[in-house]
């Protein structure tokens, strides 16, 4: 069974399980919640440093790394000393107090930035790509690798491939082949749970507007916005594409692993509860229930769509592993929600 890339919050019972449950664990990944270092989710809730730290320093040897991972910063940020000051000293003290092995980066321009401003810092601390760099292809993780080269900070020893690799074994088999043989030190993960549409042609404009939320440039519209004209209202008139989306279930993790070295799940903001579920559900490799309650951009609507993981037939990953993604052609899905995806009738409300 594949090893798990979770996230981690400092929560008592939520630590307590992840150390019960440590030899599942390849890594964890956690916001530190300080303005000084922008993830790409809102801020939901906030954490001390310390009580981050005194969990993190329960998980033994298990690798840790922040996530500094926001699609974009307020330009100023890349000139401004003090800025780059305290971020650099929030890292110093994460990698001085809970041994992290590096950072999650979304802004190549910030961390150029970062490194230029802390190289001796950033000589301690891996680069990691956030997931969603859409490294989908050899060319794309070279290039990427050749920009982190030009920083101060240690290349990677892992990556997350794009999500929609899980639905594409034509190129997730190459992709995963090319880098074994040019890049045989690097650990390769899929993220399993995120939940997003497929190629979802709103997602860079949606990371835009929650890091320039979290920069204070804005009010946050993001869920109002997708409601009203994104993924939540293509959800909901199209109920298929609960099923295109290119998620991965916990009972086709072994048709995986083959081709990785760990799976990544996501939903830090969704509360120890949801962590807790998803964690279980993926380290037994079966769920029965709503597939919502284990999803994380898709679980917003949990409470008014409920999915039937156990209608959803054996041989689905063979089937959606291999497709063309061009749903309008194809019936697939579409058959199988018909008996397995449930509207709930309940009207989303505004936030």
């Amino acid at each position: 069974m594949l090893k798990l890339d979770v996230p981690f919050v400092p929560d008592e019972e939520y630590v307590d399980f992840l150390a019960r449950n440590v030899e599942r664990l390849t890594s964890v990944h956690f916001s530190l919640y300080d303005p000084a270092l922008c993830d790409a989710r809102q801020r939901m809730e906030t954490h001390k440093p310390q009580s981050i730290i005194a969990g993190l320093n329960k998980l033994g040897s298990t690798q840790r790394f922040v996530l500094l991972n926001s699609r974009l910063h307020d330009p100023q940020r890349y000139f401004d000393a003090k800025h780059l000051t305290q971020a650099a000293d929030r890292l110093t003290m994460l990698a001085d107090e809970a041994g992290i092995q590096g950072l999650i980066f979304g802004d190549p321009y910030y961390l150029q930035a970062l490194g230029d401003h802390a190289p001796q810092l950033a000589a301690r601390l891996e680069a990691i790509p956030t997931v969603n760099a859409q490294l989908d292809s050899p060319g794309r993780v070279y290039a990427m690798l050749e920009m982190i080269r030009d920083t101060p900070f240690c290349p990677p020893s892992k990556l997350v491939l794009d999500r929609n690799l899980n639905r594409d074994f034509e190129r997730l088999e190459p992709t995963v082949d090319a880098l074994r043989r040019s890049l045989p030190d690097i650990k390769i993960h899929l993220i399993a749970n995120e939940g997003c549409l497929h190629h979802c042609p709103y997602k860079p404009t949606h990371n835009a507007h929650i890091a320039m939320v979290n920069q204070k440039l804005c009010d946050d519209r993001t869920f109002d916005i997708n409601r009203e004209y994104g993924c939540i209202r293509r959800f909901l008139q199209h109920p298929e594409s609960f099923l295109v989306s290119p998620f991965i279930r916990p009972e086709d993790m072994d048709h995986y692993a083959p081709y990785v070295d760990g799976i990544k799940l996501c939903g830090r903001n969704k509360g120890t509860k949801f962590l807790m579920t998803a964690f279980s559900a993926y380290a037994n490799g079966q769920y029965d229930g709503n597939l919502l309650d284990i999803m994380d951009a898709m679980g917003d609507l949990s409470g008014h769509v409920h999915i039937h993981n156990e209608r959803i037939p054996a041989d689905f990953v063979h089937r959606v592993g291999r497709c063309q993604s061009n749903c309008s052609q194809c019936q697939y899905c579409n058959d199988i929600a018909e008996s397995a995806v449930e509207l709930l009738g309940v009207q989303i409300p505004e936030m």
